[in-house]
């Protein structure tokens, strides 16, 4: 049967970033690294996260008309820092994966920081708790199926 803990599906190492990167870093190392959302540490507490999401919310409408080399150079003058969100949702790798799912529903975040005794030990991705819900799904639709056979 499937663990319902989240220790198990975490990534033990999650995507960083510092609070004083720029924002041109920042969205070049979100879509380098193929995460949806940085967790933004330092000296090595988390103090927040980052989506691609923050990043085009806080920034001037008129980047988003730019040529990419003027946006580049617009978004290296703000620091991640300025436009993270603070106090991201957090969650402990001994949570359920339920509790973990009802979290992503509610904050719609990409990922849940799992903090263990205060120290960041790793990150459950959305994209991470919905796989492990499918699994979890197909293991109960495969023990309905055996018990209404043995029933016949």
């Amino acid at each position: 049967m499937t663990e319902f803990s989240v220790r198990p599906w975490m990534n033990h190492s999650p995507p960083t970033i510092d609070p004083k990167e720029n924002l041109r870093r920042a969205l070049a190392k979100l879509r380098l690294d193929g995460v949806q959302e940085l967790l933004v540490v330092d000296n090595g507490k988390l103090v927040g996260s980052l989506n691609e999401q923050d990043i085009w919310s806080h920034c001037p409408t008129g980047t988003l008309l730019l040529e990419e080399q003027q946006a580049n150079e617009l978004l290296e003058q703000f620091r991640v820092g300025g436009i993270m969100t603070l106090h991201p949702p957090m969650i402990t790798p001994e949570a359920s994966l339920r509790e973990a799912i009802q979290l992503f529903a509610q904050t719609k975040r990409h990922a849940l920081p799992v903090v263990e005794n205060g120290a960041l030990v790793g990150v459950l991705t959305e994209e991470r708790a919905l796989q492990v819900a499918a699994a979890v799904l197909g293991e109960v639709e495969q023990c309905t199926a055996k018990k209404a056979s043995e029933e016949k």
